[in-house]
């Protein structure tokens, strides 16, 4: 504290004026002591919240990016048939892997002879130039290039002092072709250069051409070969060609799409590879078991949280509380004083209700999640799941897409029937009914992870985004929506405190500079009185 007004200490009293003062104002501090430490618990509270929301914005991204469900709309709801494209539920096997690599995805099915005639390749031009020609020799003179690529016109602009390099560099750019140009080695002692022109993709309809004499010397000149460039067609990519159980099928390619399995081509066969497709029983195994460990760990940490003992002795230390302790008894203390920060809290345990609900629904058209022999255990156990893994394997032999759907389905119809303050009461009821019929043909897991993102939201209602707004938005692109600058309730609390601090901070320096001037005026009456005192003493002294 500090006050403009002068201060005069107990010299003419005797008594420890600033001590007194100080201990009279300290006595004043308990409120904003009480204060300070509400704001420590609401900031304890708040940093709580922010790590619970990080856990699961990781966990949901983790998950998403290993089972490869990414296809999402900005609202976070998985699109429909994503699961129908993911490679660990099938498994392709390739009689000879020198031609070809297979995946399959989970629609794929069947046995394949697959032949591979033909490889897809760019559009390409190259040429190989002596010494009489370096990357770093000038073009010599201004000059216009003019290429037509996939039936387009491009034009580069050359200047005289522009080396071979730089000319390649502008080629690339204005054109979007792939271009170099360099020492590949010595021939005769001679320093061997070599041009490389590619179209970006394969393909027959990829083509370069250009019937410009200044364009065909510039590439003579570096060793091109340009009869075909200046032909009618110009240079042309090749589709890639294969013979699937007797069919020849075209691509521009080389990765085919055959019936969700998924060729990679590498070499020209003369004989058909055969290619089985069976369900890959472990892999999904493996897949489900590692989403529900990491769904565990986290509705463990949630569960902890609601259930994490209260010390309400315990109160957050002030400044002069921890400066007469030790560090190790602060750290103690302190562990005391967050425990239970958020026992039985509303939010978290409404999300963990309605997660729980929803692996009790079965999916529309499909089964349910204990069918699989994935249960919840007992009602200790909260929302956590058990796998029992032979009735698990069973399910996934007897009709794997069946657990596919059950656990990952996405709903065809995927809109967002968000209620806002403006619906009216049938707009609201028709929503409401969308979203329960949109829920009923939602995936367990899927539903999960929704359920999981709502919670989170609810979190940000609470607590702000954090330092990790960005990841938010990764699970769901309009979490942040109904924050103000990413503020939740808890920060309008904390300004309300602070202001509660800032107040009694301006009362106790009132209080303050009002004792110093009471004990100011007090010293000085004093030693006014010590003044006549003594005059009056050497008054009767001198007689």
């Amino acid at each position: 504290m500090s006050s403009n007004l002068t201060r005069i200490s107990g010299l003419a009293s005797g008594m420890d004026t600033e001590s007194m003062i100080k201990q009279l104002v300290q006595a004043k501090r308990s409120r904003v002591d009480g204060y300070g430490q509400r704001k420590t618990k609401a900031e304890w509270r708040q940093e709580a919240y922010l790590g619970l929301n990080k856990n699961m914005a990781n966990f949901i991204l983790d998950a998403r990016k290993k089972l490869g469900l990414t296809s999402y709309t900005y609202f976070g709801q998985l699109k429909s048939g994503s699961i129908d494209k993911v490679d660990w539920a099938k498994k392709a096997t390739v009689q000879n892997e020198e031609y070809f690599t297979a995946k399959a995805t989970a629609t794929a099915s069947g046995d394949y002879d697959v032949q591979v005639k033909q490889l897809a390749q760019n559009a390409t031009l190259t040429g190989n130039a002596t010494s009489t020609v370096k990357a770093s020799d000038t073009v010599g003179q201004d000059q216009t290039l003019s290429l037509n690529v996939n039936g387009e016109a491009k034009t580069v602009q050359l200047s005289a002092n522009d080396s071979i390099s730089t000319a390649v560099k502008k080629i690339r750019e204005a054109t979007g072709l792939n271009v170099s140009f360099g020492k590949v080695g010595q021939v005769g002692g001679n320093e061997t250069s070599m041009l490389f022109v590619s179209s970006k993709k394969t393909g027959a309809n990829e083509t370069i051409q250009s019937s410009d004499q200044t364009t065909l010397n510039f590439f003579n000149r570096l060793g091109a070969d340009t009869t075909a460039l200046s032909s009618a067609d110009g240079i042309k990519g090749k589709n890639s060609i294969v013979n699937v159980n007797g069919s020849d099928v075209e691509n521009s390619s080389n990765d085919v799409d055959i019936n969700g399995v998924q060729l990679s081509l590498k070499k020209v066969s003369t004989t058909a590879q055969k290619v089985s497709v069976t369900t890959d029983v472990d892999g999904i195994v493996g897949k489900i078991k590692e989403f529900v460990e990491g769904y565990n760990k986290v509705v463990e940490e949630l569960q902890n949280k609601l259930k994490e003992k209260t010390y309400r002795d315990y109160k957050p230390l002030t400044k002069e509380q921890k400066e007469a302790m030790k560090e190790t008894e602060v750290k103690l203390w302190e562990e005391k004083s967050k425990s239970g920060l958020l026992a039985d809290d509303s939010t978290i345990k409404s999300m963990l209700s309605k997660m729980r609900a929803g692996m009790y629904q079965k999916v529309e058209g499909v089964g349910s999640m204990y069918e699989l022999g994935i249960t919840t255990g007992t009602y200790k156990n909260g929302a956590k799941l058990e796998i029992n893994e032979e009735k698990l394997k069973n399910a996934i032999s007897k009709d794997p897409q069946k657990v596919l759907d059950t656990l990952f389905k996405a709903p065809e119809d995927i809109n967002n029937y968000k209620i806002d303050s403006k619906d009216s009461a049938a707009e609201i009821a028709r929503k409401k009914a969308g979203a329960q019929a949109q829920r009923a043909d939602t995936g367990i897991f899927v539903r999960m992870m929704g359920d999981m993102s709502d919670g989170m939201e609810a979190i940000v209602k609470q607590a702000g985004a954090g330092q990790d707004s960005s990841l938010l938005k990764d699970v769901r692109g309009n979490m942040l929506a109904e924050v103000v600058a990413g503020k939740g309730i808890i920060d309008q609390d904390i300004l309300g405190i602070d202001k509660r601090i800032d107040d009694e901070n301006r009362r106790l320096n009132s209080y303050e500079s009002s004792l110093w001037k009471k004990f100011s005026a007090m010293e000085k009456a004093i030693r006014d009185m010590q003044g006549q005192s003594g005059w009056l003493s050497q008054q009767f002294g001198g007689k």
